[in-house]
C-alpha cells in the first residue's frame, strides 16, 4: 500500500518561489489584515530511500508566506528552513549557531517572538529564520536554552511572556519549564522531575498555573536503535497523570493526579477555574500503536474537556463532541483565560486513511457546533484566528485558512468571518502553488 504521506495533498512540492506581486483575489480582502500567514510544515527536499518508513513528521520544514496589505495579497513565496540536517542533505553550508542535541527538521510552527521569527519541531532547538525566509540560525536564547523546545509554547496576552516547556530524551531531566520575557531574553528555567522519557507535544498555560501531560506514549531506544523515524511505543502500564504546578513555582509545587491512559498531541486552551483547572485536548484513546509507514494512532480524535480538581485529586472528562478534529486554535488574546469560542480542523473518519476536510467551530457556552464547508475536491488546513481591529468580542475577527484546491493542483487562502462561519469567504486569495498539507502557523502583523 502506498504510503499516505507522500501521494494527494501529503505529496512534497519540489519548488521555492518568490511570487512577490499582487495575487488574483476572489471578494475582498479585510483591510485592516495588514501582515503576513506564515504557515510550516513537513515537505522532504530529498524522496525518502524507504518510503515504507516515511512518516509525516520528519520530513524536512518549509515555511509558507502569504503577504497580505491595504486589501490586497501582495505576494506568496516559500523556503525550506535551512537546518544543519537539510544542509548534510543537500550538501549546502549549515546554518550558524550552536550546536543542538540532535540534528533534525524545524518543521511543525512558526512563530514571531521578541523581533525574531523561529521554526520550532519539540525534537530540537528553535531556529530564527530571516524576513525573507531564506536564512536561519540555530537559536537558544543566548545559550540559555540546553534541551529542545516544544513547538507550541504559549503566549501571555497579559504579559506578553513566552512560556514553554521542553522533553529531552537525552534525559534525566526528561522535561524542562522556561519563560520568554516579551521582549526575547529567556529568564527562567526548572527541571522537572519525571520517570521516563515521554512524548509530551503540547500542554496547558493559564494565567497563574502550567500544566504538564504525562501520557504513556514512551521513547523506545530499541526503536532508536533500528533507525526507526518515530522511536515512540504505546506503553499504557506506565501510566498517565496530569501535572498541575503554580507559573512561579517548581518541581517541588507540581501536583500530579492519575487518569486512565489515554493522549492528546494538542490542548485548545486552559484555564483557571477556582481549585480546577479546565482543558480543553483534543482526546485520542490511544496513539503510536501502529507499525511503520502507517498513520501514528489506530483511533480518530475528538474534542473533550478536562477538568482537573486539584481539592479531590481527581480528573473528570467530558466529550465535547463525537466529530473527527485536530489543529485547535481559539483567538490569543483569551489564551490561558475562559474561553468561549474554538476552531479545528475536521480530518478523516478513518484513522488509515489520514484526511483533511472543512473546518468547525465549537461555541462552547451553547453546546454547538458549526461548519465550513470548502467545497467539491477542496480540503481545508489548521484555522487560524485574527481579531478585527475594531472587534470585541471573542469571536469578533476572521479565521484564515489554507484550502487546497485538487481542480487545479494549488491552494488558496481562505478568509471567513468568524461570526458567519458557515457562510462564504469574504475573501479567497488564489496562490500560485500547491502548499502541501501541514501543520501550524501565525498570523504575523505588519508592525509586530
Amino acid at each position: 500500500m502506498p504510503n499516505p504521506y507522500l501521494h494527494g495533498n501529503f505529496a512534497p512540492v519540489h519548488d521555492e518561489r518568490s511570487d512577490d506581486h499582487e495575487l488574483p483575489v476572489t471578494g475582498v480582502i479585510p483591510p485592516d489584515l495588514n501582515g503576513r500567514l506564515l504557515r510550516n510544515g513537513p515537505n522532504p527536499a530529498v524522496a525518502p530511500v524507504d518510503e515504507d518508513d516515511y512518516h509525516w513528521f520528519s520530513g524536512d520544514g518549509m515555511i509558507h508566506s502569504i503577504s497580505l496589505a491595504d486589501g490586497k495579497a501582495t505576494g506568496y513565496r516559500n523556503r525550506w528552513v535551512r537546518t544543519r540536517a537539510l544542509a548534510a542533505k543537500l550538501e549546502t553550508a549549515a546554518p550558524k549557531g550552536p550546536s543542538e542535541p540532535l540534528d533534525g527538521p524545524a518543521n511543525t510552527h512558526v512563530i514571531r517572538h521578541g523581533g525574531t521569527t523561529l521554526a520550532l519541531v519539540e525534537s530540537g532547538f528553535p531556529h530564527a529564520v530571516s524576513p525573507d525566509l531564506s536564512r536561519a540560525r540555530v537559536h537558544d536564547f543566548d545559550g540559555g536554552l540546553a534541551s529542545p523546545m516544544t513547538a507550541h509554547p504559549k503566549v501571555d496576552p497579559a504579559t506578553g511572556e513566552l512560556i514553554f516547556f521542553g522533553s529531552d530524551v537525552f534525559g534525566p531531566p526528561f522535561l524542562r519549564y522556561h519563560v520568554v520575557d516579551a521582549d526575547g531574553r529567556l529568564v527562567r528555567t526548572e527541571d522537572i522531575d519525571i520517570p521516563r522519557a515521554t512524548m509530551i507535544h503540547d500542554f496547558g498555560v493559564t494565567s497563574t498555573r502550567a500544566v504538564f501531560l504525562d501520557l504513556p506514549v514512551v521513547f523506545d531506544l530499541q526503536l532508536a536503535s533500528q533507525g526507526r523515524t518515530l522511536p515512540y511505543r504505546w506503553l499504557p502500564e506506565a501510566g498517565a497523570r496530569v501535572g498541575v504546578m503554580p507559573r512561579s513555582g517548581g518541581n517541588a509545587d507540581l501536583h500530579w493526579i492519575g487518569i486512565d491512559p489515554v493522549y492528546a498531541f494538542h490542548v485548545l486552551n486552559c484555564y483557571d477555574d477556582a481549585d480546577a483547572v479546565v482543558l480543553d485536548v483534543i482526546r485520542y484513546d490511544r496513539a503510536f500503536d501502529t507499525g511503520p509507514g502507517e498513520a501514528i494512532t489506530s483511533v480518530v480524535p475528538a474534542l473533550a474537556r478536562w477538568t482537573v480538581n486539584l481539592a479531590t485529586n481527581r480528573v473528570s472528562e467530558q466529550q465535547l463532541d463525537d466529530t473527527a478534529v485536530e489543529f485547535p486554535r481559539i483567538d490569543p488574546a483569551v489564551a490561558g483565560l475562559p474561553h468561549r469560542y474554538g476552531y479545528c480542523t475536521r480530518v478523516g473518519d478513518r484513522a488509515d486513511q489520514p484526511a483533511q476536510h472543512g473546518l468547525v467551530k465549537y461555541d462552547l457556552h451553547r453546546d454547538e457546533s458549526t461548519r465550513y464547508e470548502p467545497g467539491d475536491a477542496r480540503a481545508s488546513g489548521e484555522p487560524v484566528f485574527v481579531r478585527a481591529a475594531d472587534g470585541s468580542g471573542e469571536d469578533e475577527g476572521w479565521v484564515l485558512t489554507i484550502v487546497y484546491d485538487a481542480t487545479r493542483d494549488a491552494s488558496d487562502l481562505v478568509i471567513l468571518d468568524a461570526t458567519s462561519f458557515a457562510g462564504p469567504p469574504v475573501a479567497t486569495v488564489h496562490l500560485p502553488a500547491r502548499v502541501p498539507f501541514g501543520f501550524h502557523g501565525s498570523w504575523v502583523p505588519t508592525d509586530s
